[in-house]
């Protein structure tokens, strides 16, 4: 029957009605023929199995039966049920049907021949008539799957149905005009207006704070939010894919309480992780990766230091955004404590995309990033005065120059303490060629010139599907960026695969297999090294031009410069300075599981990370340093494998106890080989290969290291609402003393969900929780810090290599590390969600450090190795979500993040004062029993006993006697806001991130304040230091000396005052920005489209307030060499991290 032949019977049936105005009761009394039972038996028709029978069962069976249609609204006929006996229906059906329904305050009316309407007995049946059906599909606005068991009501009745298997619904309305409610647990509840519409699709966004909300933890599994006794954060994966950057853990910055992120400003760099401080005076301090389960290789090999030094990338970076589904950061050992050793810095657990779940459209899914990156910042010159001293010219020599006398600007001349720029020309000892040039100030950005826009384009193409059975996901993605350093590349292919299958109904297996191929070329050193171009450029007269460079060698070779060594042509370093990298990685796991019975099941897991990662550089003949040229190879090897087994039993203890119970054990071994030869002294010009070198010098590492380990962990739950967990591990490890390679350690926790177990059901307070834990766990060592070892030489003397023994004096009886923690926490929602408090106060200490002291050299040795020291974090943490604004097509989401962690040296070893983390001139960053961790060391201004600097006679600036604490890396806390605004298919989002406090050493600072490059030097005029001097009875009179600029300035770099470059690291960013849209899914109906989004991310936009002296500088207080804790506070010439703005397309098939 088509669509109008049945609105005609409609309209016609509606007439009728009106004018023969019949009544409910009569019509129950009219029963089709259809519904006669021919026969005249007594027996009953329908024979059931069951004492009740659903009345949609009854009106099913009699559909078949019959051969009618009847029509209803689902919800009409939920939780209604007829007794065996009167569903049998014995005799007249129809009489019989209209007494049943009746009983449920239902009737029933045949409109058509065979077509029975079914509805509520209050209802008239000229308003049955006219109700209209609307249907569509609800889904998750994440993950695009489909949501079963939606609630779906119109809104002021008690009209409404559920959505299926499918997140299908269908339901019958008064009118196109009413408004839709839509409610699922663990999502945001929506108030959809139909507007004529016959189809809405409506997509529901994840509940920020609900206490029923699923999380994973440690081994993958999954446990609600409100069952745990410690503080975790999850974090989408659609937060990271839309950044475009090369490794997505910067995207993580801001976000997360507790927790601090570095970067690195180059393509494929390490990012830095460290997660309520750092627990390790001089060991790692980095977090457990964790992917699907299994951990992975996370090291920086090679990583750069103060010095220089190139960063090649971490382990995390290489997994592709766009295969993430979560991240759960577990924050301390409470969380981790399940994973060992090497979680004691808490562990950060990713979960990739499987395709389980995969409902809606084909499963194909293509997602497109355009990203373009520049520095975010730009170092700020003195643009007035020229190279010399003494702010004349008296450095200077002379020259001819086609008959005329010049003065010669001295090839070895760097300080800018010279005469003004006020054009007079020069010859260039260096560049004579040039002729005379102009010592006139160049364009303000001719710097910022000499660097290209960074791209990087990005494509993921995904499929998934499967069967009721088997699920599978495929990704392939391509990455490739062109840097902002020019020369400069980084590309990155990914293959990803996942398979999960039920093989039969107690046996299930899962697999995964990811390959990854990135290549690098030319990428920039780091830190402070001529080898950096950054540096380079920066450093040049500001005078120079960056035009006479370009060509940066002779027609025979040779190097071209305006300097005779450093700083050197930052067109040479980019372009004969040059490396080559490469990495194949596979990371893949498989693991079955198998349920013995309802409470009992075991899973055994095994899976591996292995990558080799291929390094060449070379150095061309004629660089400063190296004027032989050199070449240098490196191959690391690379291989983590893990295997576990778990067996555990689940169940109900008693009517009110359940519990869960597992035993376990895993099995870590991991290796790390590293061969190589660096050849110096090129015997040909040009050939740079290996056995070109006239001494070459080989390299060989090789580390292995097996961890064995036991483990069980409990459950016991109380009605819900009070949830205990007991875990124990026992760890046996390869790299410590063979006396002390087995250690134990425990935890607790504990959560109470207060309003469940007080059954409290208040506007006001939605959801409440306290929580408790307490957790120790233990870690192991590097590996051979136990044994004497033997470094062969590659030079001899009579046919035999020398040797050398090793420089530390090695710990034959090496005990773990141990981590102690205890944290106390709170989970509260108020206003049905709307507004969400999270807090949490922890408290953690790690004694027996493993610490390498120094010694006499007179020992033969440099340093010893002990187990020594505490050192302690406590802090708080705070997350707030809130839903401040909530209407019918606006949304205000807004989410906070608080944290402030101290971390303090309780104690070092016996007679050590001081542990050295960083050492550089100007300041050191130390570890002092008692102190803070990290304190910056180093010369004050000389200061009398009222507090004024004390100037030398001839009134320049002098430091003090003896060193002392000028500051701390720590900072006093951290804090994010992010703010979310939509409409419809519009969002709207921006993130803050600040850092309050804590300072840092700027080597940057230091550099222009020595060389007279800084602006802040650019004021020569009339310069009197700020102080007093002491005179010969020993009072103090005002300083009224002048002094030249040098003496002014550069005398505190000079002097090694390092107080003055000790400069405050606060600072509020605007670290994200983004603009999005999501196509309804009414305007994708005749696509074969089921989701299309677009999107404009900013990242690094521009800093709101940072110190003036980094702002006057035009410097990054975030910049740091490495990702390591004490790098923090150290700036040193480093890039700015990158300013990017992405453009982003996903489509959904």
């Amino acid at each position: 029957m088509n669509k109008l032949r049945l609105s005609i019977i409609l309209v016609i049936t509606f007439l009728a009605v009106h004018v023969a105005n019949v009544e409910l009761l009569a019509q129950d009394q009219q029963q089709s023929q259809l519904l006669v039972n021919n026969n005249n038996s007594t027996d009953n028709i329908l024979q059931w199995n069951t004492d009740q029978v659903s009345l949609a069962d009854l009106l099913s069976r009699l559909e078949e039966r019959f051969s009618v249609t009847f029509l209803y609204d689902h919800q009409t006929v939920t939780d209604k049920f007829v007794s065996r006996s009167k569903a049998g229906l014995s005799g007249n059906p129809g009489p019989e049907l209209s007494r049943i329904l009746q009983e449920l305050g239902l009737a029933y009316d045949e409109i058509h021949e065979g077509i029975f309407l079914l509805m509520p007995r209050h209802l008239p049946l000229d308003k049955a008539f006219l109700m209209q059906m609307v249907s569509g599909t609800v889904t998750d606005a994440q993950s695009g799957e489909t949501l079963p068991g939606v609630n779906v009501l119109v809104k002021g009745t008690s009209t409404g149905t559920s959505t299926d298997s499918d997140g299908s619904f269908e339901l019958n309305v008064e009118s196109l005009q009413d408004t839709l409610i839509f409610s699922f647990v663990g999502y945001q509840t929506r108030d959809v207006p139909i507007e004529g519409r016959e189809t809405i699709d409506v997509q529901m966004r994840p509940q920020a704070v609900e206490g029923d909300e699923v999380v994973i933890t440690a081994f993958g599994m999954e446990r609600e939010r409100k069952a745990l006794g410690y503080s975790t954060q999850e974090v989408s994966g659609d937060e990271l894919g839309n950044v475009g950057e090369t490794n997505f853990v910067s995207s993580l910055k801001g976000k997360v309480s507790g927790v601090s992120i570095s970067e690195s400003p180059t393509p494929g760099g390490s990012t830095g992780i460290i997660i309520r401080g750092a627990n390790s005076i001089s060991g790692n301090n980095q977090p457990l990766i964790v992917v699907d389960g299994i951990p992975i290789d996370n090291q920086n090999l090679d990583s750069p230091g103060l010095f220089g030094g190139i960063d090649y990338g971490d382990g995390i970076g290489n997994i592709n955004a766009e295969d993430i589904k979560n991240i759960n950061i577990l924050k301390g050992p409470n969380a981790a404590a399940m994973y060992g050793a090497r979680a004691a810095n808490g562990a950060v657990i990713i979960t990739t995309k499987s395709g389980r779940g995969q409902t809606r459209g084909v499963g194909l899914s293509y997602s497109s990033n355009i990203s373009l990156q520049q520095l975010s910042v730009f170092p700020t010159f003195q643009n007035k005065w020229a190279g010399g001293y003494d702010d004349n010219t008296s450095a200077y020599g002379t020259t001819t120059y086609n008959g005329q006398e010049y003065l010669l600007y001295p090839s070895w001349l760097l300080d800018q303490w010279g005469p003004a720029m006020d054009g007079r020309e020069v010859i260039l000892q260096k560049m004579p060629e040039l002729g005379p040039v102009p010592l006139s100030p160049q364009p303000i950005d001719n710097i910022k010139n000499f660097f290209d826009t960074g791209m990087t384009f990005t494509n993921t193409l995904a499929y998934s599907g499967g069967s009721e059975t088997t699920s599978f996901r495929i990704s392939a993605s391509d990455l490739s960026n062109s840097g902002i350093v020019p020369k400069s590349t980084f590309d990155r292919n990914s293959v990803n695969l996942r398979i999960i299958a039920d093989i039969t109904d107690r046996l299930s297996i899962d697999g995964k297999a990811n390959y990854i191929r990135q290549e690098g070329h030319n990428r920039p050193e780091l830190a402070a090294t001529f080898r950096n171009p950054f540096q380079n450029v920066i450093l040049m007269p500001r005078f120079v031009d960056l035009d006479w460079l370009k060509d940066y060698k002779t027609d025979t070779g040779e190097y071209v410069n305006w300097k005779n060594s450093y700083p050197m042509n930052p067109y040479w370093v980019i372009n004969e300075l040059t490396n080559d990298d490469s990495r194949n990685r596979i990371i893949g796991f498989i693991s079955a599981e198998y349920d013995f019975t309802n409470w009992l099941n075991l899973k055994v897991r095994t899976g591996t990370d292995t990558y080799t990662d291929e390094r060449a550089s070379r150095t061309s003949v004629g660089t400063p340093g190296t004027l032989n040229g050199a070449v240098e190879n490196n191959t690391f090897n690379v291989q983590e494998n893990n295997s576990d087994f778990m067996l555990t039993a689940n169940g109900n203890l008693t009517e009110d106890f359940t519990g869960t119970l597992s035993l376990g054990g895993n099995h870590l071994y991991s290796e790390t080989e590293i061969t190589g030869n660096r050849g110096e002294n090129l015997n040909v010009s040009g050939l740079y290969h290996i056995s070109n070198a006239r001494q070459v010098t080989p390299r060989y590492w090789l580390s292995r290291k097996e961890i064995n380990s036991l483990y069980t962990m409990g459950q016991i739950v109380y009605k819900n609402f009070l949830f205990l967990d007991l875990t124990a591990r026992n760890d046996w490890s390869s790299t410590l003393g063979e006396d002390n390679n087995s250690f134990f350690y425990p935890s607790a926790s504990l959560s109470f969900a207060f309003t469940d177990a007080l059954d409290m059901d208040s506007d006001l307070l939605t959801f409440g929780k306290l929580r408790a834990s307490y957790a120790e766990t233990g870690v192991d060592a590097d590996p051979y810090l136990t044994n004497y070892g033997y470094n062969i030489s590659s030079s001899s003397f009579g046919g035999q290599n020398f040797a050398s023994i090793q420089g530390s004096i090695p710990l034959t009886n090496l005990k773990n590390e141990l981590t102690t923690s205890y944290e106390f926490g709170t989970d509260l929602r108020f206003f049905n969600n709307n507004l969400g408090i999270d807090f949490t106060y922890y408290n953690s200490s790690t004694t027996n450090q493993i610490l390498p002291v120094d010694i006499s050299s007179t020992t033969g040795f440099s340093q010893r190795i002990i187990n020594a020291g505490e050192i302690q974090n406590k802090g708080v943490e705070v997350l707030i979500n809130a839903t401040p604004i909530q209407l019918q097509d606006f949304q205000w989401n807004l989410k906070l993040n608080f944290s402030k962690n101290s971390s303090e040296v309780v104690s070092l070893a016996s007679g050590v004062d001081s542990h050295i983390l960083i050492s550089s001139f100007g300041a050191n960053i130390e570890a002092r029993p008692g102190e803070p961790f990290g304190n910056i060391i180093g010369y004050e201004y000389k200061r009398n006993e009222q507090g004024q600097k004390v100037v030398t006679s001839d009134g320049a600036p002098q430091r003090a006697d003896e060193q002392t604490i000028l500051g701390n890396i720590q900072p006093d806390w951290l804090g994010g806001i992010t703010n979310t605004f939509r409409y419809k298919g519009l969002s709207l989002s921006a993130l803050i991130d600040i850092r309050q406090g804590g300072e840092v050493y700027s080597y940057s600072k230091y550099d222009q304040m020595a060389k007279g490059t800084g602006k802040f030097t650019e004021d020569r005029g009339n310069l009197v230091v700020d102080g007093v001097v002491k005179n010969p009875d020993g009072s103090y009179s005002p300083n009224t000396t002048e002094v030249v600029s040098h003496r002014y300035y550069a005398q505190r770099a000079w002097g090694n005052i390092g107080e003055e470059f000790v400069i405050d690291g606060s600072y509020i960013a605007l670290r994200e920005a983004s603009v999005r849209y999501s196509f309804q899914p009414a305007f994708l109906s005749n696509t074969p489209l089921v989701a299309f989004d677009i999107s404009l991310v900013g990242k690094n936009i521009f800093y709101i307030d940072r110190a003036d002296e980094f702002e006057v500088m035009g410097i990054t207080p975030e910049s740091a060499y490495s990702r390591s804790a004490p790098a923090q506070g150290y700036e040193a010439r480093n890039m700015p991290l990158p300013r990017s703005l992405a453009i982003n397309v996903n489509l959904q098939f």
